[in-house]
């Protein structure tokens, strides 16, 4: 069967980027796809531009009121047509290949649910940093996701099957953080991920306006959200995959070791107070104590230091790893 794609595109107030981002895709060298942008209550002129894209067949524009872009996200993969979703933020970029490439992940594991590759940083300066785990460059092949799936993922590089989307509850809506991460774990906990280890896909940063400017206190909850979110979703998977929660630990153990070194004792409260309590109990008593006490500030962070070492020993990809 052919494959097909639909690139789902949500569209908030990107006027100044979403001309640049549609362009990178239907210079793809690839042909066989559809985009639908979802236009989530835009107060710019975004729509104006994006019309003068729709004289190309392959490209639809749904529109909604703003409900935050994981509803926009979300209805985009609902009017798809197509089995294979590629997502794609209305500022990143894609090189040629990279549906290609994709395309080809996905027939050679036709099991797989969702498929990421590697890709580059292109900073506010224009500087450029690739995003690539090292030990699987310039290989196309079934991962397992928890080694770190921050080194793996980046939403507007990441294809997922539809039939495996609706197996979830799709993109939290109302989450502002984290939310690809709520999804995109969730659902490598049910289906089996491919990395392809090609940088093709460009995060662009410093851009106006986007999700990664805001402020720590006010995306606290919502990492929170996000992990209790998984942790729920981990129970319901039966533990099928024990080294998600091996993860958890460690990326939470990195949570606390950077609030104890700003000596911010509030958002370690925060986390403590609001993560579900099954998760706590995976971390021993004396543990949890070193978070709350003051005097044993130093003894927490050599404690997480020490857990650090022994993860990475394991060998997994490290995130800002040289390429």
């Amino acid at each position: 069967m052919k494959t097909m794609i639909s690139v789902v595109i949500p569209l908030y107030n990107k006027a100044h980027t979403i001309e640049r981002t549609l362009s990178s895709v239907l210079e793809q060298s690839f042909h066989d796809f559809e985009v639908v942008i979802v236009d989530d209550g835009s107060t710019d002129n975004g729509a104006d531009v994006i019309r003068t894209f729709t004289q190309d067949s392959r490209v639809r524009i749904v529109n909604q009121t703003n409900q935050g872009v994981s509803a926009a996200r979300n209805k985009g993969v609902a009017s798809a047509r197509y089995e294979y979703i590629a997502f794609l933020d209305g500022d990143d970029e894609w090189s040629r290949d990279y549906l290609t490439t994709m395309k080809q992940a996905i027939e050679k594991y036709p099991q797989a649910g969702m498929f990421c590759c590697a890709g580059i940083v292109r900073n506010a300066d224009g500087t450029e940093v690739i995003r690539l785990a090292r030990k699987y460059a310039g290989a196309i092949l079934e991962i397992n996701f928890f080694e770190n799936p921050h080194v793996f993922l980046h939403t507007s590089a990441t294809i997922v099957a539809k039939k495996e989307f609706n197996k979830t509850s799709g993109f939290p809506v109302g989450m502002k953080r984290n939310q690809d991460f709520a999804l995109f774990f969730s659902l490598a906990l049910i289906t089996p991920v491919v990395y392809c280890g090609f940088p093709l896909s460009v995060y662009v940063g410093g851009v106006q306006g986007q999700a990664t400017a805001t402020p720590e206190s006010t995306i606290l909850l919502h990492k929170v959200n996000r992990y209790n979110t998984v942790y729920k979703n981990w129970l319901a998977s039966r533990y099928t995959k024990d080294e998600f929660r091996i993860f958890m630990k460690y990326e939470l153990r990195h949570e606390f070791m950077s609030q104890l070194r700003k000596n911010n004792y509030r958002n370690i409260d925060v986390f403590l107070e609001n993560l579900n309590k099954q998760i706590i109990t995976q971390f021993p008593a004396l543990e949890m104590a070193l978070y709350k006490n003051k005097l044993l500030r130093w003894a927490g962070i050599i404690y997480i230091a020490a857990t650090k070492i022994r993860w990475r020993m394991r060998g997994y990809p490290q995130v800002g790893e040289s390429a």
